[in-house]
């Protein structure tokens, strides 16, 4: 393994703990949102009230460009430390395997997720862009260039994807540091 390998591993490991907790508060707010909408008929002041926690606008117009930067930009990180980690190291077993299999498959969903987010956001409240950009960066984001009626599932499985990956690699770094410790 080349010496970036121990260095990645370790940011990955050591980073992965505190983006999860907003990751997890962003996927659960914008599956709610999305599938609320789409198949619940969610009412628009709920669905209002989550999507400002899932895009951070209750922290006002910076606080929110702030948090999606911070919780893309740490998406991001976690998806491309991964991708060289995956490609560095030996396979794993058990919930190893999963882990890097799932990365595998949603890495480039993921990072198109958190690319256009952090566009749309900083599109929105910096650069001005023009709304029929800033609907494309949407449609990207929320996966409606597979349709409306593919949309939520894609939300779905995009979701709960990243939610096991959050949950195994939770796992994974519990035990490999209960390992060290013993």
């Amino acid at each position: 393994m080349s010496p970036m390998g121990p260095a990645t591993r370790k940011f990955h490991r050591t980073a992965a703990p505190w983006i999860a907790v907003l990751l997890v508060l962003t996927l659960l707010t914008g599956m709610a949102y999305r599938i609320g909408k789409a198949w619940f008929r969610l009412d628009v002041d709920l669905a209002d009230r989550i999507l400002e926690i899932h895009s951070g606008s209750w922290l006002g117009s910076w606080g929110a460009l702030i948090y999606v930067v911070v919780v893309g930009s740490g998406l991001l990180a976690m998806v491309v430390t991964g991708a060289i980690l995956l490609f560095k190291t030996k396979s794993g077993k058990g919930g190893r395997l999963v882990h890097r299999v799932l990365g595998l498959a949603l890495f480039v969903p993921l990072a198109a997720t958190a690319l256009t987010g952090i566009a749309y956001k900083a599109g929105e409240e910096w650069l001005g862009l023009p709304d029929d950009v800033l609907k494309f960066f949407m449609l990207v984001h929320e996966g409606g260039w597979l349709g409306k009626a593919v949309r939520p599932w894609y939300v779905l499985v995009l979701g709960l994807g990243l939610l096991a990956l959050i949950i195994t690699g939770l796992l994974l770094t519990r035990r490999s540091r209960r390992i060290r410790w013993n």
